[in-house]
């Protein structure tokens, strides 16, 4: 079972986390997001241990410029690619793929780090929120389609990673009031105005530095991990869900944003439901 327990959670805030020195000299990797904060962090890192290959997106071309020079200066890397991804568009997401897919690319760990925080209602050009698009459904769209990818490269002795960046606020879930009566919990908007707002007290007291806490998104993409569905934190690995998510009504609530989930990406890309059929387990 999991439980959020605050003293546990303030004691690794204040863990210092040791930097990796795996070896990735074989590794072919990508950061999503990685101008700025935890993926700029985990990118530098990356960098430093001098895989094959590093791919890292920004925004835009302009962004990208910038991340590229920061990340190939501070880590004495050089070569690293760098392209546009904005998860504001599916037509980005498809298109960086379409990209990737063209050139030959292979991965063996994937970084989807990039989110935003807002207190702003607004709709994306594709019609929804917007942080439910970047944070949710665009990043579960390249992650999807990125599972071939990293099928094809992952062995059973070395397996390729998926490195979905969130917090442990989940643990703090305990219930979607009438969700049985929604027609779709997609479909389903509520904002967190006041939890935002909380959130820039707690970054301020105590949040980790950003190098500190992209060490975490490091080590789940490289260090020797066995199993599926992990959490990691504090270079811990944690199998436990929360208390609401196994629960019969966390499943069941589970169940149905799974499948909403992949009519949505399967309508915006057919290539979702082949990789469904072929690669992921859909019960």
């Amino acid at each position: 079972m999991g439980k959020f327990r605050f003293l546990h959670f303030l004691r690794e805030q204040w863990t210092e986390l040791p930097i990796s020195t795996a070896d990735v000299s074989d590794k072919s990797l990508v950061v999503v997001g990685a101008n700025v904060g935890l993926g700029n962090e985990a990118a530098v890192h990356l960098a430093q241990l001098s895989p094959k290959s590093l791919l890292i997106t920004s925004r835009d071309e302009a962004k990208c410029e910038g991340s590229k020079a920061d990340v190939e200066t501070r880590s004495g890397m050089t070569d690293i690619e760098s392209w546009p991804l904005e998860l504001c568009s599916f037509d980005s997401v498809r298109s960086f793929v379409n990209r990737f897919e063209a050139k030959g690319c292979t991965v063996d760990a994937l970084i989807a780090n990039a989110g935003i925080v807002t207190i702003k209602y607004a709709k994306t050009p594709d019609g929804y929120e917007t942080s439910l698009q970047v944070n949710y459904l665009s990043t579960a769209l390249l992650s999807t389609i990125d599972a071939a990818h990293l099928n094809k490269t992952g062995t059973p002795e070395n397996p390729s990673r998926l490195v979905i960046v969130t917090s442990a606020v989940h643990y703090l879930a305990n219930r979607l009031e009438g969700a049985d009566k929604w027609p779709s919990i997609i479909d389903k908007k509520r904002r967190g105005v006041l939890y935002l707002f909380a959130g820039s007290i707690y970054k301020g007291l105590m949040a980790r530095t950003t190098d500190m806490g992209s060490r975490t998104l490091v080590h789940a993409a490289i260090e020797p991990v066995r199993g599926n569905g992990m959490v990691t934190t504090c270079r811990a690995v944690r199998l436990q869900r929360s208390d609401y998510a196994l629960s019969v009504e966390g499943r069941e609530v589970s169940k149905r944003l799974w499948y909403e989930t992949i009519k949505i990406l399967g309508d915006i890309d057919p290539r979702v439901r082949t990789i469904m059929s072929e690669y992921l387990i859909q019960d």
